[in-house]
């Protein structure tokens, strides 16, 4: 009877935690079309994340100034916006630059269960389950795919812009372990993310030379700014920290799957990007990886 009663007081959480889980891999697969659409204008990586932490800070500002941080001591609240702000954000850019939409959606997003579980390893401990194990063993075979296809075609900046995506991976299983280590609300910790990377970042941005902010079209800017600004640097911060408080940080990367199906596709159709055959390769290995992790949530 009390198993029944737990049961049904988890099930409305679980099924919240799964909205969240949707909503955030739209929001992924949406993040990595729409940068690599905005650095083929003449926005550059300083331009576009100051879009994003301007706009996302400028918005969630008040809400930091009325709640602070929320009993979180300075340097937590710091290292909280460089993981799931200004780290994740400029690698992430840095890398949308130098790789196409296809390696974004792998070696970013699709690899958030690796970079967790590493990272849980790290610091907790905890080694991943068997058929976790074999999981991640086949994401490592599509990641190495997806790096040949740099080393394939002689290329340093697309080796480079992979090793970027890597590391915002890294930032963004950081802050999802973080976020949930510390116990944040949601909104607290996505206001924390951005007011504090717009004050640690604009104030260098204004120093930077060859801005092209003023000289962008404003379709370009109008595009860039509600997504990167509102989408990517407000909403999609939240609906995170929700889906992990809910969910718990590895089994919402698992839902990442579909993402690298879902940004080739509109990739081809909106940018024109034919992926190359060891990038599919890679794609369809990182997807069988995420579905046997699916079987094996634990």
């Amino acid at each position: 009877m009390a198993a029944d009663l737990g049961t049904r007081i988890e099930t409305p959480d679980r099924l919240k935690g799964f909205l969240y889980a949707g909503c955030v891999v739209v929001l992924f697969s949406g993040f990595v079309v729409v940068s690599r659409m905005g650095f083929s204008t003449a926005l550059t990586v300083p331009d576009i994340a100051a879009l994003r932490f301007g706009i996302g800070g400028l918005i969630l500002s008040p809400i930091l100034m009325r709640y602070g941080r929320n009993g979180l001591r300075l340097r937590e609240a710091v290292a909280l916006a460089v993981l799931g702000g200004l780290g994740f954000a400029l690698f992430a850019y840095a890398g949308f630059a130098l790789a196409p939409a296809a390696h974004g959606a792998v070696l970013l997003h699709s690899t958030l269960s690796l970079t967790t579980a590493f990272l849980i390893f790290t610091f907790d401990g905890k080694a991943p389950s068997r058929g976790r194990s074999m999981s991640l063993a086949v994401i490592v075979s599509g990641i190495a795919a997806m790096a040949w296809d740099g080393f394939a075609n002689a290329s340093t900046s697309l080796f480079v812009g992979d090793a970027f995506l890597l590391l915002a991976s890294g930032c963004w299983s950081g802050y999802g372990l973080y976020v949930r280590r510390l116990g944040l609300p949601a909104v607290g910790a996505a206001a924390m993310v951005a007011a504090i990377s717009a004050l640690m970042f604009l104030p260098v941005y204004l120093l930077l030379p060859g801005k092209m902010l003023l000289k962008a079209q404003w379709s370009e800017l109008l595009l860039q700014g509600i997504f990167q600004g509102i989408l990517v640097g407000v909403i999609s911060i939240f609906v995170y920290t929700r889906a992990v408080t809910l969910l718990g940080a590895s089994r919402v990367s698992l839902f990442t799957a579909t993402v690298p199906i879902i940004t080739i596709l509109a990739a081809f159709i909106l940018l024109g990007e034919v992926p190359s055959i060891s990038s599919s390769i890679g794609v369809i290995l990182v997807t069988v990886g995420m579905m046997i992790a699916l079987r094996y949530p634990d």
